[in-house]
């Protein structure tokens, strides 16, 4: 391990003792307190050692690979050429230094100018330092030569050979034995050679450099690629400038931003010929460009695109790291682009859904009449729970450890509730720390790029604003910190932290998150996943311009009785199982109402002016969405709220969460119901991949599907309602992709599953049709029911039919066939009766309850009935005459009616 990997891996004194390598290849740590051992002993840190001990050989380390082309580097590569030019025009040599953090792809860009240098017939002398050679004068200058006279390669009796051929004509023959020391040859001492004392032959050999390598350039250009230059020694700084200044030659380096450099480099870097170019982190879309040549593929889901931005942050070599990490996990699967599926099932759609999210570039060297392939994550894997690879996951450990205890301590947590997270869910997995403590943890940790504000726009991560993370980074910004005076009044916290109105933050580095989620036990890491969701669950409702309530309209009534304990609605009432979760979201969670509105609360107030009673809110929750609806059509703008929608932020902070919270606790029941809210906010939302997506991720909680029905058992204990839900959100995302017999297949087993059947041939439509006119005459003259226990899942119940029907009716209205038209017509007849019985359940179970003070709103349900009947039968009459085609979110009753 530590060969393996310098400068990351550490090791006590025992190991150090054994490995039989040379003391100055390691340097002994600090001593400082270790999680669980109270006396750890001595540490070392393993520098890089060399196979040669004389001096190196040429080595970059990166090779070009020609299928894999240099991304986002296009200005980089300008600052050498115009070295280049102004080098060969002007007659004066030119130093480019690029600067970059760990894995930015310094090496990587040496490799392609080492390429174009050499395809212009340009020499290159490459060379890739260690931290050893630092504490050894003059290695680089004597490595850098060594590979100038082409002795780093050749066998040791012949390099006193090969070195006297390069000199020959260039350097005295008396002279050559100044070079027995540092190439470990054996010329003949001269006479004038043994004269001199150590300081006259330094220079003496330095002069001879000068002579050898000013009548080279005259011949070739010369470029030097030094990789890791911060490693260089000072005397081969001081000769580097020296030498700048006196011949025409290109140097190129890399630098890690976070390396102090000595005196000598920094009087370099100062030099009017040398020009520093900073390396940046990728750009997002080249990112992505460079996992899909990783592994091979044109595009890839957006899940993997989250999971690889959340942990790269525009690293270029942590990308590749976990896309070889994923491969070796066989967590992929393939997709010839091409093929088409002819009888698609849900199960096989993964395919064409990404189908409509291909990037349009090609692997490198593509010919056009390769296959092209795409990828997608298999069902039952969950990237959020991956573990990293051991090398990302020590870089992130190392940076972990450089932070306080209480620093510590918060990011923990905060790597339990996700990549983004309210100062208010921190607080309450924090309980022993009051506010202004959390405050003065947060702006240290934001002080230092580990945390950063959370940006608005997070469907893909945007351009980040942080700094390359680094340990030493970490400890200069803390050393500069000390040396201010420090104010640690609540007054002063406040104001040096301004919070923003969302109070949200997210994590600036990458993979510390990841890592710092894995450091817990696996018992403390569920309990804490447990907090998070019992503290979200309150919140997993719609925002306050959409009235609140669930995104599965009335979901909440139809998955449990309607038993009422102190006004409190209950949301489940698992009492076969003994899980936590469970009984806490049964003793805890509310009806959401109008009032709730998107602030994290760490005890969400209900007055009980709000609402009278639960009656009140079921007949406003219905007339809320028929007001939004007609207003959508209405020329009349007043009569929509012009507030902001925050269900996106409530989707992406709330619902999304509490799937991956309740996965990783195993309280698959609950997950699944949110993943229904998540994929039913998605598509009011038009993010119709997402949608998929959750709803995959619902189907592989169920289980693998069976041929026969009397077989079929799923994973997961659910309700008939909820599987209706289940198949008419899979029959919208299908429509949605065009998989049209597919989506009428599943609308009508919905439909079924909701105890209404859907005939499949011209005659069952026309013994339907009589039904559903004789029921309609039967129903108007029956008197009013008495409400009960389960009036509100019948509205549920209702309120899906309504959904299912409408989808159905525009499902029809794509075909102009005469057939399609009688479907459409009876699907809208359908509607209207389901769209009037939900009206009239609602209404009579608000006069048994509230009569007096919903007088008024059941004037204007009435009012708003009789508008959408009319409605209803233009358009059958319509449909009858001309059987015109109907829009997405045109139909006659929506799902939310």
């Amino acid at each position: 391990m530590i060969t393996a990997y310098p400068g990351l891996v550490s090791c006590d004194e025992v190991t150090y003792l054994r490995s039989m390598l040379p003391a100055y290849n390691f340097k002994k740590l600090p001593e400082k307190m270790m999680k669980n051992i109270s006396n750890p002993g001595k540490m070392y840190e393993y520098l890089g050692h060399r196979r040669c001990i004389m001096f190196g050989r040429r080595h970059l380390a990166r090779e070009r690979n020609k299928n894999h082309p240099l991304l986002d580097r296009e200005k980089e590569l300008e600052a050498f050429q115009m070295a280049q030019r102004e080098c060969l025009h002007q007659k004066k040599g030119q130093a480019v230094l690029y600067e970059g953090g760990k894995g930015y792809g310094k090496s990587q860009l040496l490799a392609e100018i080492n390429f174009l240098a050499q395809k212009e017939g340009h020499r290159v002398l490459p060379l890739k330092l260690k931290e050893a050679d630092f504490k050894q004068c003059f290695y680089a200058i004597q490595t850098l030569m060594a590979i100038f006279f082409e002795i780093d390669a050749c066998p040791a009796y012949y390099r006193q050979e090969c070195l006297h051929k390069q000199l020959r004509g260039m350097v005295e023959e008396p002279l050559h034995c100044l070079f027995n020391d540092l190439f470990f040859v054996k010329f003949p001492l001269s006479f004038k050679v043994s004269h001199m004392d150590d300081l006259t032959r330094q220079k003496k050999v330095k002069a001879c450099f000068f002579q050898v390598l000013q009548e080279a350039v005259r011949e070739t250009p010369l470029i030097f690629l030094i990789d890791e230059a911060q490693y260089m020694d000072a005397a081969s700084w001081e000769f580097l400038e020296t030498l700048l200044s006196t011949v025409p030659i290109i140097m190129v380096m890399t630098l890690t931003s976070t390396f102090t450099l000595c005196g000598c480099a920094q009087h370099f870097l100062q030099s009017s010929q040398a020009v520093l170019v900073p390396i940046l982190k990728l750009a997002t879309t080249s990112l992505l460009r460079m996992a899909c040549w990783e592994l091979g593929v044109v595009s890839i889901p957006q899940e993997l695109q989250i999971y690889l931005l959340h942990r790269c942050f525009g690293n270029p070599l942590y990308c590749e790291v976990l896309c070889q990490d994923l491969l070796s996990k066989d967590v992929l699967l393939f997709h010839d682009l091409q093929k088409e599926e002819k009888n698609s099932k849900w199960e096989t759609l993964s395919a064409n859904a990404m189908k409509s999210t291909i990037y349009g570039i090609l692997p490198a060297g593509s010919e056009e009449d390769q296959e092209l392939y795409i990828c997608t994550v298999k069902d039952d894997v969950n990237l959020d729970t991956v573990l990293l690879p051991p090398l990302l996951k020590e870089i992130a450990v190392n940076q972990l450890d450089q932070l306080s205890l209480e620093e510590q301590l918060l990011v923990k947590c905060a790597a339990v509730i996700g990549h983004s997270f309210h100062i208010d869910l921190l607080q309450h997995l924090l309980p022993g720390w009051n506010k202004n403590k959390l405050l003065q943890v947060l702006r240290a940790l934001v002080d230092i790029h580990v945390l950063c504000w959370f940006s608005k726009s997070q469907e893909l991560p945007a351009e980040s604003i942080l700094v390359p993370s680094s340990i030493k980074i970490i400890e200069q910004t803390k050393e500069q910190k000390k040396k201010k005076p420090d104010a640690d009044s609540p007054l002063s916290l406040q104001e040096e932290l301004s919070l923003p109105q969302t109070e949200m933050l997210e994590f600036g580095v990458p993979l510390l998150r990841e890592a710092a989620w894995e450091l817990w036990p696996k018992a403390q890491q569920i309990a804490l996943h447990l907090e998070c969701a019992c503290f979200l669950q309150d919140l997993a409702c719609r925002c306050q311009s959409c009235h609140g309530g669930d995104f599965v309209p009335f979901h909440r009534f139809a998955i449990c009785s309607a038993k009422s304990c102190s006004g409190i609605s209950r949301f489940y009432s698992y009492k076969d199982t003994g899980s936590v979760l469970t009984q806490v979201i049964t003793d805890k969670l509310q009806l959401p109402s109008p009032q709730d509105s998107f602030q994290f609360q760490t005890k969400p107030f209900r007055s009980q002016e709000a609402f009278t009673s639960e009656h009140c809110r079921t007949e406003e929750e219905f007339l809320d969405q028929v007001n939004r609806k007609l207003a959508q059509t209405s020329p009349e703008k007043d009569m929509l709220t012009t507030k902001p929608c925050h269900c996106e932020e409530i989707l992406q902070l709330v619902l999304s969460p509490l799937t991956q919270h309740c996965l990783v606790i195993g309280e698959t029941t609950c997950a699944f119901y949110y993943l229904l809210e998540a994929a039913a906010a998605s598509l009011d939302l038009s993010d119709n991949y997402m949608a998929f997506f959750y709803l995959r991720k619902a189907s592989s909680l169920l289980g693998q599907p069976s041929a026969f029905s009397f077989l079929k058992k799923h994973k997961v204990k659910i309700c008939q309602f909820e599987e209706a839900i289940f198949c008419c959100l899979r029959s919208e995302v299908c429509f949605n992709m065009g998989q049209i017999t597919l989506a009428k297949k599943l609308a009508r087993q919905a439909l079924r599953l909701l105890k209404r059947n859907f005939p499949w041939t011209w005659f069952g439509v026309f013994f339907q049709t009589f039904l559903e006119k004789y029921w309609h005459s039967c129903s108007l003259s029956q008197p009013p029911n008495n409400p009960s226990e389960n009036s509100k899942k019948k509205l549920a119940v209702l309120q899906q039919r309504v959904h299912c029907l409408s989808l159905l009716w525009q499902l029809y209205n794509l075909d102009n066939t005469a057939s399609s038209r009688r479907f459409a017509c009876l699907a809208t007849l359908m509607q209207k009766n389901s769209a009037e019985e939900f009206a009239n359940e609602a209404q009579d179970h608000s006069v048994c309850c509230i009569e007096n003070q919903l007088k008024e709103a059941r004037e204007e349900a009435g009012r708003q009935v009789r508008r959408l009947s009319q409605h209803y039968r233009q358009e059958i009459v319509g449909l009858n005459c001309c059987g015109g085609r109907g829009s997405r979110r045109s139909g006659p009753l929506s799902s939310e009616n």
